[in-house]
């Protein structure tokens, strides 16, 4: 059986798709935290401990925000957007120093 070029290329697509999946699926889980809802100044700093990483922010700008429980064995990044979904509260991520940074989303 002859394959056409459509065909070809749309094999090599989902080939390409299935290894990124792979890859994505057999990445190292980090560190398993378990953070109740709450106040952020207090969630952060538990998170922080727990996690083994250093997450920056202002008192100021997180005060009045309550974050979502976590609970797991999660990427440390991908666990703090999880505590920070639905919240005004965003993160960045500094490659040299290895901290994150939490920080108000703009207006």
């Amino acid at each position: 059986m002859r394959l056409n070029r459509f065909s070809l290329l749309a094999l090599s697509a989902l080939l390409g798709l299935g290894a990124i999946l792979l890859t994505a699926c057999s990445s190292k889980e980090g560190p398993s935290v378990d953070i109740p809802e709450g106040a952020a100044t207090f969630t952060l700093k538990e998170f922080a401990r727990q996690a083994d990483v250093e997450i920056l922010f202002d008192r100021q700008v997180v005060h009045d925000v309550k974050t979502n429980a976590i609970k797991g064995q999660y990427e440390p990044g991908y666990a703090l957007r999880m505590m920070l979904l639905d919240t005004p509260l965003r993160i960045d991520y500094e490659k040299d120093s290895g901290a994150y940074a939490v920080y108000r989303k703009p207006l």
